[in-house]
């Protein structure tokens, strides 16, 4: 097993420990009331969307790991999916499950 094969599975097995952390049911998630403590419910709200935010972000960051692993499996790793191009020493350094080179990743940024 590689550097980077490991590096990719101790950074999925931290996603998955913070994905389980996300997913627990919050002590007072009955007890949103409204009227005297609308501010409470309002916080607790907040809280939710913003606990959704953060799974989603990080849903997506586990997907990009297991594609990089499935790279180094394939032999492709380094290589940009889109381009074919090489994706860069600094940037996979970076970000090491990068699949996309820096200018791919700027295109499709800007057709989000």
């Amino acid at each position: 097993m590689t550097d980077v094969d490991t590096l990719l599975r101790d950074k999925l097995a931290a996603i998955d420990a913070e994905l389980g952390i996300l997913t627990e049911q919050p002590q007072d998630a009955g007890a949103i009331q409204f009227g005297k403590r609308a501010g409470d419910a309002t916080n607790i709200a907040a809280e939710q969307l913003s606990r959704v935010a953060t799974h989603d972000q990080l849903l997506a960051l586990r997907a990009e790991v297991e594609r990089a692993l499935a790279k180094i499996d394939a032999q492709t790793y380094g290589v940009c999916d889109a381009c074919d191009g090489p994706i860069g020493d600094a940037r996979l350094e970076a970000l090491p499950w990068a699949c996309l080179c820096v200018q791919c990743r700027a295109d499709a940024a800007r057709q989000l």
